[in-house]
């Protein structure tokens, strides 16, 4: 920024406002918007050949121009430009504190349902494993006998004639 627009110029962020306070172009103007609507938009420098300035811009989503100030030289309209910039780019970041959304409860909820339901999916799966590779403490009850024919695991599939299917019962 040339000299005078150091000392005469500031671009903040507040809260979910961003506020251009341009007291050294060569029509002061404080502008401001909001940041929803800077995310579809986008700034520019722009020669005026009738006034012999150069304009700082801000086009929105559907091309709408608006002028936001004049400046005398170019480098001092390009280093407000940049400085703006800067301070999007730090506020999206957020490290600019005015400017980071409030946190909001429902998206903690939300990812400490996520957490927990991984967690139980887990606990489910390792228990399946776990008693699915296990030896069956229960092999005898319920009714069914190994008898001569050994693990009931080991001789399903394999024919059995009813009479001895009878007789083991």
């Amino acid at each position: 920024m040339t000299k005078a627009n150091k000392t005469t110029s500031s671009i903040k962020i507040v809260g979910d406002k961003l506020i251009l306070s341009l007291l050294g172009a060569k029509e002061p103007v404080v502008w401001q918007m909001d940041l929803i609507h800077a995310q579809a938009a986008a700034f520019t420098v722009k020669e005026d050949n009738k006034t012999k300035t150069f304009n700082l811009v801000f086009k929105s989503q559907g091309e709408k121009q608006e002028n936001i100030a004049p400046f005398d030289d170019k480098q001092s309209a390009i280093d407000v430009l940049v400085k703006t910039s800067e301070t999007l780019q730090n506020s999206q970041g957020g490290t600019t504190k005015a400017a980071s959304a409030p946190k909001n409860k429902d998206d903690d909820d939300d990812k400490l349902g996520a957490i927990l339901a991984v967690i139980l999916i887990l606990l489910l799966f390792v228990t399946w494993v776990f008693f699915s590779s296990a030896p069956s403490k229960f092999a005898g009850l319920g009714g069914v006998e190994t008898g001569s024919y050994g693990n009931p695991r080991e001789t399903s599939g394999v024919a059995v004639s009813a009479a001895d299917f009878l007789s083991n019962r």
